[in-house]
Protein backbone atom coordinates (compact mmCIF):
# COMPACT_ATOMS: atom_id res chain seq x y z
CA UNK A 1 0.00 0.00 0.00
CA UNK A 2 1.65 3.59 -1.01
CA UNK A 3 2.05 6.09 1.59
CA UNK A 4 -0.69 9.01 1.43
CA UNK A 5 0.95 12.66 0.93
CA UNK A 6 -1.10 15.75 3.02
CA UNK A 7 0.25 19.23 2.28
CA UNK A 8 -1.16 21.65 5.29
CA UNK A 9 -0.53 25.22 5.35
CA UNK A 10 0.38 27.22 8.35
CA UNK A 11 1.20 24.44 9.63
CA UNK A 12 3.50 25.90 12.26
CA UNK A 13 1.13 26.78 14.99
CA UNK A 14 -2.36 25.77 16.29
CA UNK A 15 -5.17 23.95 14.36
CA UNK A 16 -1.92 23.14 11.00
CA UNK A 17 0.57 21.69 13.67
CA UNK A 18 -2.18 19.88 15.64
CA UNK A 19 -3.61 18.51 12.34
CA UNK A 20 0.03 17.79 10.97
CA UNK A 21 0.68 15.66 14.38
CA UNK A 22 -2.09 13.21 14.08
CA UNK A 23 -1.88 12.98 10.87
CA UNK A 24 1.63 12.13 10.73
CA UNK A 25 0.54 9.33 13.14
CA UNK A 26 -2.24 7.65 11.05
CA UNK A 27 0.75 6.90 8.44
CA UNK A 28 0.67 9.88 6.11
CA UNK A 29 4.04 11.70 4.55
CA UNK A 30 3.23 14.94 5.79
CA UNK A 31 4.22 18.36 3.96
CA UNK A 32 4.34 21.09 6.86
CA UNK A 33 4.27 24.64 5.35
CA UNK A 34 4.40 27.97 6.47
CA UNK A 35 5.40 31.57 5.95
CA UNK A 36 9.03 30.71 8.78
CA UNK A 37 10.95 27.74 8.18
CA UNK A 38 12.46 28.26 11.75
CA UNK A 39 8.83 28.03 13.16
CA UNK A 40 8.40 24.82 11.92
CA UNK A 41 11.66 23.61 12.80
CA UNK A 42 11.03 24.81 16.35
CA UNK A 43 7.51 23.23 16.56
CA UNK A 44 9.23 20.07 15.72
CA UNK A 45 12.05 19.66 17.74
CA UNK A 46 12.17 16.24 19.06
CA UNK A 47 9.55 14.90 16.50
CA UNK A 48 10.18 11.76 14.50
CA UNK A 49 11.28 13.14 11.08
CA UNK A 50 10.41 10.63 9.00
CA UNK A 51 8.06 10.67 7.03
CA UNK A 52 7.84 14.94 7.48
CA UNK A 53 8.74 17.56 5.46
CA UNK A 54 9.22 21.37 6.39
CA UNK A 55 8.48 24.10 3.42
CA UNK A 56 8.70 27.42 3.45
CA UNK A 57 5.74 28.92 1.68
CA UNK A 58 4.14 32.52 1.53
CA UNK A 59 0.74 30.95 0.56
CA UNK A 60 -0.06 34.77 -1.82
CA UNK A 61 2.93 33.95 -3.92
CA UNK A 62 1.68 31.42 -6.33
CA UNK A 63 5.04 30.75 -8.47
CA UNK A 64 6.30 29.60 -4.54
CA UNK A 65 3.20 27.68 -4.32
CA UNK A 66 3.91 25.38 -7.38
CA UNK A 67 7.46 24.96 -6.79
CA UNK A 68 6.38 23.80 -3.30
CA UNK A 69 3.88 21.27 -4.47
CA UNK A 70 6.86 20.45 -7.26
CA UNK A 71 9.32 19.87 -4.40
CA UNK A 72 6.37 18.10 -2.16
CA UNK A 73 5.13 15.49 -4.78
CA UNK A 74 7.38 16.18 -7.93
CA UNK A 75 8.99 12.97 -7.76
CA UNK A 76 6.07 10.81 -6.41
CA UNK A 77 3.85 8.61 -9.05
CA UNK A 78 0.81 8.95 -6.54
CA UNK A 79 0.13 12.59 -6.34
CA UNK A 80 -1.48 14.44 -3.57
CA UNK A 81 -3.78 12.46 -1.51
CA UNK A 82 -4.88 15.20 0.45
CA UNK A 83 -4.34 19.37 0.63
CA UNK A 84 -5.23 20.81 3.87
CA UNK A 85 -5.72 24.64 3.26
CA UNK A 86 -5.35 26.15 6.98
CA UNK A 87 -3.06 28.96 6.50
CA UNK A 88 -5.27 32.35 7.83
CA UNK A 89 -5.21 35.85 9.14
CA UNK A 90 -7.32 37.91 11.40
CA UNK A 91 -7.27 40.99 12.40
CA UNK A 92 -9.96 42.22 15.28
CA UNK A 93 -11.59 45.44 15.22
CA UNK A 94 -14.01 48.13 14.26
CA UNK A 95 -13.66 48.26 10.50
CA UNK A 96 -12.09 52.04 10.25
CA UNK A 97 -9.54 51.26 13.02
CA UNK A 98 -7.63 48.46 11.03
CA UNK A 99 -5.38 49.49 8.28
CA UNK A 100 -6.51 49.62 4.49
CA UNK A 101 -3.29 47.86 3.94
CA UNK A 102 -4.46 45.14 6.90
CA UNK A 103 -7.74 44.35 5.04
CA UNK A 104 -6.12 43.68 2.11
CA UNK A 105 -3.38 41.42 3.66
CA UNK A 106 -6.70 39.63 5.27
CA UNK A 107 -7.93 38.86 1.68
CA UNK A 108 -4.79 38.37 -0.09
CA UNK A 109 -3.90 35.53 2.35
CA UNK A 110 -7.24 34.12 3.58
CA UNK A 111 -8.68 34.15 -0.22
CA UNK A 112 -5.68 34.08 -3.00
CA UNK A 113 -4.17 31.87 -0.42
CA UNK A 114 -6.57 29.11 -1.35
CA UNK A 115 -7.15 30.26 -4.69
CA UNK A 116 -3.39 29.49 -4.90
CA UNK A 117 -3.04 26.07 -3.52
CA UNK A 118 -6.13 24.79 -5.14
CA UNK A 119 -4.72 26.13 -8.58
CA UNK A 120 -0.87 24.20 -7.43
CA UNK A 121 -2.01 21.22 -6.19
CA UNK A 122 -4.42 20.29 -9.40
CA UNK A 123 -2.29 18.43 -11.36
CA UNK A 124 -1.26 16.19 -7.96
CA UNK A 125 -4.57 15.99 -6.88
CA UNK A 126 -5.70 14.42 -10.45
CA UNK A 127 -3.18 11.62 -10.25
CA UNK A 128 -4.43 10.36 -6.76
CA UNK A 129 -7.67 8.48 -6.90
CA UNK A 130 -10.25 10.45 -4.86
CA UNK A 131 -7.85 13.11 -3.24
CA UNK A 132 -9.27 15.45 -0.91
CA UNK A 133 -9.39 19.47 -0.76
CA UNK A 134 -10.07 20.68 3.19
CA UNK A 135 -10.66 24.06 3.45
CA UNK A 136 -10.45 26.10 6.42
CA UNK A 137 -13.56 28.08 6.97
CA UNK A 138 -15.10 29.79 9.84
CA UNK A 139 -18.25 30.63 11.62
CA UNK A 140 -18.13 33.57 10.45
CA UNK A 141 -18.86 32.99 7.06
CA UNK A 142 -22.61 32.22 8.47
CA UNK A 143 -23.16 35.83 8.69
CA UNK A 144 -20.87 39.20 8.31
CA UNK A 145 -19.44 39.52 12.07
CA UNK A 146 -18.97 43.26 12.97
CA UNK A 147 -15.86 43.87 14.48
CA UNK A 148 -14.44 41.16 11.93
CA UNK A 149 -15.58 42.38 8.60
CA UNK A 150 -12.81 42.08 5.94
CA UNK A 151 -11.84 38.57 7.79
CA UNK A 152 -16.30 37.07 7.55
CA UNK A 153 -16.05 38.55 3.82
CA UNK A 154 -12.67 36.61 3.29
CA UNK A 155 -14.49 33.09 4.90
CA UNK A 156 -17.39 34.07 2.72
CA UNK A 157 -15.07 33.81 -0.57
CA UNK A 158 -13.53 30.41 0.93
CA UNK A 159 -17.33 28.87 1.61
CA UNK A 160 -18.28 29.86 -1.85
CA UNK A 161 -15.52 28.37 -3.49
CA UNK A 162 -15.73 25.70 -2.13
CA UNK A 163 -19.09 25.02 -2.99
CA UNK A 164 -17.88 25.54 -6.38
CA UNK A 165 -14.93 23.54 -6.71
CA UNK A 166 -16.69 20.72 -4.94
CA UNK A 167 -19.06 20.59 -7.86
CA UNK A 168 -16.42 21.18 -10.46
CA UNK A 169 -13.59 19.10 -9.60
CA UNK A 170 -16.20 16.25 -9.14
CA UNK A 171 -15.32 15.52 -12.70
CA UNK A 172 -11.47 14.58 -11.88
CA UNK A 173 -12.44 12.63 -8.93
CA UNK A 174 -11.19 14.91 -6.36
CA UNK A 175 -13.23 15.98 -2.90
CA UNK A 176 -13.48 19.39 -1.78
CA UNK A 177 -15.06 20.55 1.38
CA UNK A 178 -14.38 23.11 4.10
CA UNK A 179 -14.37 22.82 7.79
CA UNK A 180 -16.64 25.18 9.87
CA UNK A 181 -15.22 26.12 13.73
CA UNK A 182 -16.44 28.71 15.67
CA UNK A 183 -13.61 31.16 17.47
CA UNK A 184 -11.05 28.40 18.80
CA UNK A 185 -8.33 28.76 21.54
CA UNK A 186 -5.43 29.38 19.48
CA UNK A 187 -2.94 31.91 19.08
CA UNK A 188 -4.71 33.48 16.15
CA UNK A 189 -7.44 34.45 18.83
CA UNK A 190 -5.89 34.88 22.14
CA UNK A 191 -2.93 37.18 20.46
CA UNK A 192 -5.61 39.60 19.21
CA UNK A 193 -4.84 43.41 20.55
CA UNK A 194 -8.65 44.04 20.25
CA UNK A 195 -11.86 42.19 21.20
CA UNK A 196 -15.51 41.74 19.03
CA UNK A 197 -18.22 41.82 21.16
CA UNK A 198 -19.62 38.93 19.26
CA UNK A 199 -16.41 36.62 20.67
CA UNK A 200 -17.37 38.45 24.15
CA UNK A 201 -20.86 36.71 23.98
CA UNK A 202 -20.06 33.44 22.45
CA UNK A 203 -16.19 32.75 24.27
CA UNK A 204 -13.69 30.61 23.38
CA UNK A 205 -14.68 26.72 24.66
CA UNK A 206 -13.06 24.66 21.50
CA UNK A 207 -9.30 24.18 21.31
CA UNK A 208 -7.39 22.73 18.12
CA UNK A 209 -8.07 19.14 18.43
CA UNK A 210 -11.13 19.52 18.43
CA UNK A 211 -11.27 20.96 14.59
CA UNK A 212 -8.50 17.85 14.01
CA UNK A 213 -11.48 15.63 14.50
CA UNK A 214 -13.29 17.21 12.05
CA UNK A 215 -10.42 17.74 9.38
CA UNK A 216 -10.00 13.42 10.09
CA UNK A 217 -13.62 13.16 9.27
CA UNK A 218 -13.48 15.59 6.09
CA UNK A 219 -10.75 13.79 5.07
CA UNK A 220 -12.42 10.30 5.50
CA UNK A 221 -16.10 10.86 4.74
CA UNK A 222 -16.14 14.05 3.19
CA UNK A 223 -19.33 16.32 2.88
CA UNK A 224 -18.89 20.04 1.29
CA UNK A 225 -19.33 21.64 4.90
CA UNK A 226 -18.68 20.32 8.04
CA UNK A 227 -19.28 22.71 11.58
CA UNK A 228 -17.24 21.93 14.68
CA UNK A 229 -18.71 21.95 18.08
CA UNK A 230 -21.93 21.07 19.41
CA UNK A 231 -23.29 24.14 20.21
CA UNK A 232 -21.77 25.77 16.78
CA UNK A 233 -23.35 23.16 15.04
CA UNK A 234 -27.16 24.01 15.60
CA UNK A 235 -26.96 27.34 15.42
CA UNK A 236 -24.97 26.51 11.83
CA UNK A 237 -28.13 24.79 11.52
CA UNK A 238 -30.63 27.50 12.60
CA UNK A 239 -28.90 29.90 10.77
CA UNK A 240 -29.84 28.34 7.60
CA UNK A 241 -33.27 27.61 7.62
CA UNK A 242 -34.00 31.32 9.33
CA UNK A 243 -35.40 33.86 7.41
CA UNK A 244 -32.76 36.46 6.89
CA UNK A 245 -34.24 39.54 9.27
CA UNK A 246 -34.03 36.55 11.67
CA UNK A 247 -30.35 36.09 11.18
CA UNK A 248 -29.45 39.58 11.22
CA UNK A 249 -31.49 40.71 14.77
CA UNK A 250 -29.49 37.93 16.04
CA UNK A 251 -26.07 39.45 14.79
CA UNK A 252 -27.18 42.98 16.29
CA UNK A 253 -27.75 41.05 19.87
CA UNK A 254 -24.69 39.26 19.95
CA UNK A 255 -22.84 42.88 19.07
CA UNK A 256 -24.76 45.00 20.84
Amino acid sequence: MSIKHVLITGAAAGIGLATAEFLHTQGYRVGMADLSLSALEKATKGWNKERIHLLELDVTNFSQAQQVLNDFCGQTESGLSVLINNAGILEIGAFENVSHAQHARTINVNVMGVINLCQAALPYLKKHPRSTVVNLCSASSDYGIPELASYSASKHAVKALTEALEIEWQQYDIRVCDVIPPFIATNMVTSQQASAKVLEHLGVDLNAEDVVKVIHKQITSPKPHRTVGTIYGLLHRLSNISPFFINRLVMKYLSR
